[in-house]
């Protein structure tokens, strides 16, 4: 008995078609969500790099107490803190950096802005810092955060600007 039924493996042309354009259609959907949780996470990773390399620094600055450690703005020289950041021990070496997206931006609110951020051997500063990271593009749903130092030289992080 022979059979008359044609057998095929794969897809048709019109099957592949319509798949591809219901995950075109659903990729268009999720693309403007995308961008705001790329932009979202990218603000939360600034601002907590930022926080910790003020923990390390004030930890550092108690661990040499026969020198100050500084936290400067410029990733690699001095510059602006939406470049990034490094400590610098007593004698002006680089214990550590931090670089940050180009989608975030750092500032300091400040009434008189800071370039640097010094601890004494007792972790204390001179200058409390006020750093509001904030994304460089506005976007719906994406607001800035804020990283504070008081004067015991313990950093805060909290959402919303700077006051």
């Amino acid at each position: 008995m022979a059979s008359n039924a044609k057998s095929s493996a794969g897809f048709t042309a019109v099957e592949l078609l319509v798949t591809l354009t219901i995950v075109g259609v659903l990729l268009a959907l999720a693309a403007p969500g995308l961008r705001q949780l790329t932009l979202n996470q990218g603000v939360k990773s600034a601002a907590f790099d930022l926080f910790s390399a003020l923990e390390y620094a004030r930890s550092e600055a108690i661990k040499r107490p026969s020198e100050t450690v500084t936290l400067k703005a410029g990733a690699v020289s001095d510059g602006a803190w939406s470049t990034g950041w490094r400590i610098l021990d007593g004698a002006g070496d680089v214990i550590r950096s931090w670089t940050i997206a180009p989608s975030v931006t750092v500032a300091d609110t400040n009434g008189t802005p800071l370039t640097q951020v010094t601890f004494g051997k007792d972790g204390h500063l001179t200058a409390a810092p006020k750093l509001q990271v904030s994304p460089s593009t506005t976007v719906d749903g994406v607001g800035p955060r804020c990283v504070k130092v008081d004067l015991m030289g313990r950093p805060y992080a909290a959402m919303g600007v700077c006051s």
